[in-house]
């Protein structure tokens, strides 16, 4: 993401300092600019049924020629937060370090019960020891790591396990060279668990990469089509599809293990996966947004991303703000940290028994 420098200057005047730089800020032009490429734009506006122009009308009254930014910034996040959207973002950076962060007002169920900071409790650090140690007594052996640490597995003598903690950052030929190692661990198991409960995103193709190495044959994995700029018309629709990718495909039963903090290229990839027969999913639905972002630059210098697409699943159904639906609904409470026992583990592996007998 670009980095953004905002410019402030003190000036001394008559004994006070004026700390307001309204050169740079004229905040009715960053309103009207950022408001009109979300209408020129963003792709779900009818399907969330916001009325982009009544926002406007809503909002634009309580920018004055006196507003100053971090009221600016306020007016904006509120406008932003009526498309409950995970990719809509207001950033603003100075030397390289976010000041401020626009919120999209739908926080996800699991980081409401569980921080995402190591300082507060419960947090999914926590819940992680957890899952390790559910694994452990049910004779997982020790995890191996990515050199990202963003990628682990583990095994028993008859399943495996795998925690996708992200979609990006792997370093480069990292996350092939190490499903290679994985898929050959898991190729002579009875099934296998992936644990992408908290992968909050990152690219769609290491979505591609990794569902790849589950597949079976080439499928229609979804659909999507992009928002054509300043009219509310489509380009045309693009379909996906998932093949099998790699030395070793595993196309026994899986089990995927959601939340609703399952975002972006993560929900890709729950989307992808589910239309594999032998794959059930299990958590909670995934956090529902899957467009790419489209970023863009504000006068003062702030940088804001939309959706511009829309995905849809093989029945044509958008699944924006809605998310890919657990065939099994169960949810991680903060007693599992106390019980020190992870249910959707336990649940996991109950199902893989349960298939394997009927086999």
């Amino acid at each position: 993401m670009k980095k953004l420098l905002t410019y402030f200057f003190v000036i001394a005047v008559s004994n006070y300092i004026i700390a307001q730089d309204y050169r740079v800020q004229k905040p009715a032009k960053n309103f009207e600019h950022l408001w009109r490429k979300f209408d020129k734009r963003y792709a779900s506006f009818e399907y969330k049924k916001v009325d982009w122009k009544m926002v406007y009308d809503q909002y634009r009254p309580l920018i004055g020629i006196n507003t100053t930014n971090d009221s600016l910034f306020s007016v904006c996040n509120d406008m932003l937060s009526e498309l409950k959207d995970g990719h809509v973002n207001l950033i603003n950076h100075k030397r390289g370090k976010v000041i401020r962060q626009s919120d999209d007002a739908a926080p996800s169920a699991l980081t409401t019960k569980f921080a995402t900071t190591r300082e507060t409790q419960p947090n999914v650090y926590q819940l992680f020891e957890t899952t390790k140690a559910t694994l452990v007594e049910n004779s997982f052996r020790q995890f191996k790591l990515s050199k990202s640490q963003l990628i682990r597995y583990s095994v028993s003598d008859d399943y495996g396990y795998l925690l996708i903690s992200a979609m990006q950052g792997f370093k480069f030929g990292e996350l092939g060279k190490f499903l290679d190692k994985a898929l050959k661990e898991f190729v002579n198991k009875q099934g296998v668990i992936i644990d992408v409960r908290t992968n909050g995103g990152g690219m769609d193709l290491n979505s591609h990469k990794i569902s790849g190495r589950f597949a079976d044959k080439k499928r229609i994995a979804y659909y999507k089509h992009q928002r054509k700029k300043g009219k509310n018309t489509y380009r045309r629709l693009k379909t996906k599809y998932l093949r099998p990718s790699g030395k070793l495909q595993f196309t026994k039963p899986i089990i995927i293990l959601t939340s609703d903090h399952t975002a972006s290229a993560a929900d890709v990839f729950a989307l992808m996966m589910k239309e594999l027969p032998y794959v059930t999913v299990i958590g909670d639905r995934t956090s529902g947004i899957f467009s790419d972002m489209y970023g863009f630059k504000l006068p003062n210098g702030w940088f804001a991303t939309l959706s511009h697409q829309q995905y849809f699943s093989t029945e044509m159904k958008n699944l924006e703000g809605i998310g890919v639906q657990p065939d099994i609904k169960l949810l991680n409470e903060p007693m599992d940290i106390k019980n020190n026992v992870d249910p959707l583990i336990l649940k996991a592996l109950d199902l893989l028994n349960k298939k394997n007998r009927e086999d």
